[in-house]
């Protein structure tokens, strides 16, 4: 008897590895087939996604080369030559992540955006193990696949942005909630704090889930356990783990808001969700989901799925009431965190509506009579449904700046190690990133914005305003920092940069210095690059040029 049953565990066992196994790979396959659909892999960063990439890059290179520095002087001389450093503004723990994958694997666009997709991949399995429990294999199949199939998600998929990772920790900590709810254990009730500070560490966003225990108590009806010291245990471990870091950096994080707080942006915000949901799903998966929440507000206190449902439940509340209160910006992605939930309660929908239908037509025909069929009928109508916007994915912008950032490093010049970029604010900061990334000592090449140099603004060059006014100017502040070469590509904005015209005007007003060493025509706009007589004789002026490009607030 005794050996049976063991066989019999491990063949269990083994049958589940198996189908883990399979889910990961399709998972994964799907991620890769829609990256490369992209064309990810040929194209620079984005503006966020080049800082992300600067700052896990600074974290590597610090762990390698520079431990035993001070590690403000090594943000500050870093930042100086690739002035995209966004550690202040977004937390470090992500950048960790990054600097020890970039470790085991390498520095490569290839490298971070594998990270990208194991995220996705991770991410999505989890929302599969959470909910199989509850609406079995082929239901949870559909949560997966159309979490990582998502317009929203392919995108960020394809990307080096921190969404995706807050949503695997924000779902990590349902999960643990979940299980807190059911047992009311401490180390549940902390296993959740040390998750929610840890998603906390990787993007403000995760504030959210500040009010996942209070919504759970209200969607569960458990407010018997507010009187347990466990239910009160995370917030001091949040405190800990990611307070520090919010005292001093909120003022920074409060500039990049894009809105005011108040009921305007609480209705703007509500309606744009509400299309941001629509636009991710679908209308059926929307209507699911929707009936799934309402089910789970209803269920008996005593039912199996109760706590899993009820923390999802929150999870998705929690998200969505966070991103139409804070005023940081409207966007998309700022939901993905909401969707593994959504997901999850749709297929709630269809499962406990299906298991309806089947009790009352008991005496009906023979597939009404059938759960397990009208499940299935109920996954692939879902399916379907999302097929249309899984099927178009959308080109990742190539901008010609890589092939530029080979010519720059080809033409580099050892005594002054310093080119100005003069683009919009997307393609300078595509640019620094790429620059960076070939860099085989880094830090050793000043990449001056044009921005910097040339403008001043507040956050992000909110408040961007020309610093000169005339080409001259513009001439005499490139000689005065003895820049040998210009980056230029025009803007293919509507409201470009004024100093941009200003250094085309400058090109041409003072030709004979400006010696064409590279030009990219094949993208549009143009990508050329300049050499400036003159300045490419001189050594540069390390000193300035660091001061010049120092973060604002290490500047001093």
């Amino acid at each position: 008897m005794w050996p049976n049953l063991h066989l019999g565990v491990e063949w269990r066992l083994r049958r589940r590895a198996f189908e883990l196994i399979l889910v990961a790979s399709l998972l994964a396959a799907a991620v890769l087939t829609a990256q490369l659909c992209a064309g990810v892999y040929a194209s620079e960063f984005g503006d966020d996604e080049a800082s992300h990439y600067i700052s896990g890059l600074l974290i590597h290179d610090y762990l390698v080369r520079g431990l035993f520095q001070s590690p403000l002087q090594y943000l500050k001389d870093f930042h100086s030559h690739y002035p995209l450093v966004g550690i202040g503004h977004w937390p470090p723990l992500y950048y960790l992540v990054e600097g020890l994958w970039m470790g085991l694997f390498s520095t490569g666009r290839v490298s971070v955006l594998a990270l990208s997709a194991a995220v996705t991949v991770a991410t999505a399995l989890a929302a599969y193990l959470l909910i199989r429990r509850r609406v079995g294999p082929v239901l949870a199949l559909f949560v997966a696949l159309a979490f990582v199939a998502s317009p929203v998600v392919q995108s960020a998929s394809g990307e080096l942005m921190l969404d995706i990772p807050v949503a695997f920790l924000c779902l990590a900590a349902a999960w643990c909630y979940a299980r807190y709810l059911e047992t009311c254990h401490f180390r549940a009730a902390a296993a959740f704090g040390f998750l929610a500070g840890a998603a906390l560490l990787v993007k403000g966003n995760a504030a959210c889930l500040a009010l996942l225990p209070p919504l759970a108590v209200l969607i569960g009806r458990r407010f018997e356990i507010l009187r347990r010291g466990s239910f009160w245990l995370p917030i001091p471990i949040v405190a800990t783990i990611a307070g520090p870091w919010y005292v001093a950096t909120y003022g920074l994080v409060e500039q990049g808001f894009r809105f005011d707080w108040g009921l305007k942006f609480i209705a703007s915000a509500t309606i744009a969700n509400a299309e941001y949901l629509l636009s991710a799903v679908g209308p059926l998966v929307l209507v699911a989901a929707f009936l799934g929440l309402l089910d789970v507000v209803a269920m008996p206190r005593n039912h199996a799925g109760r706590n899993e449902l009820t923390s999802i439940s929150a999870l998705f509340v929690s998200v969505l009431i966070f991103q139409s209160v804070v005023p940081a910006a409207l966007q998309d992605r700022y939901l993905i965190p909401a969707l593994p939930p959504f997901l999850m309660l749709a297929a709630w929908g269809i499962s406990a509506g299906s298991e309806r239908i089947a009790n009352r037509w008991s005496s009906g025909p023979g597939f009404l009579r059938n759960s397990t069929i009208l499940t299935s009928g109920g996954a692939l109508a879902l399916s379907v449904s999302v097929l249309g916007g899984a099927m178009h994915v959308e080109q990742k912008p190539q901008l010609g700046l890589t092939e530029a950032a080979r010519q720059i490093w080809a033409h580099r010049i050892a005594e002054n190690p310093a080119v100005l970029i003069v683009s919009d604010g997307h393609a300078e900061a595509a640019l620094i990133a790429e620059l960076a990334m070939a860099d085989p000592q880094r830090p050793s090449l000043f990449s001056v914005r044009g921005s910097r140099l040339l403008g001043a603004g507040g956050y992000n060059n909110q408040e961007y305003l020309p610093r000169f006014h005339t080409s001259a100017e513009v001439m005499a502040a490139i000689d005065e920092y003895k820049i040998p070469f210009v980056l230029f590509r025009p803007s293919a904005g509507r409201q470009p940069w004024a100093h941009i015209e200003q250094v085309a005007n400058a090109a041409s007003a003072y030709a004979s210095r400006w010696e064409t060493t590279f030009e990219e025509a094949k993208t549009s706009p143009k990508v050329v690059l300049y050499e400036i007589s003159g300045n490419d004789l001189q050594s540069a002026d390390q000193a300035k040029l660091t001061a010049l490009s120092a973060p604002r607030s290490l500047a001093r």
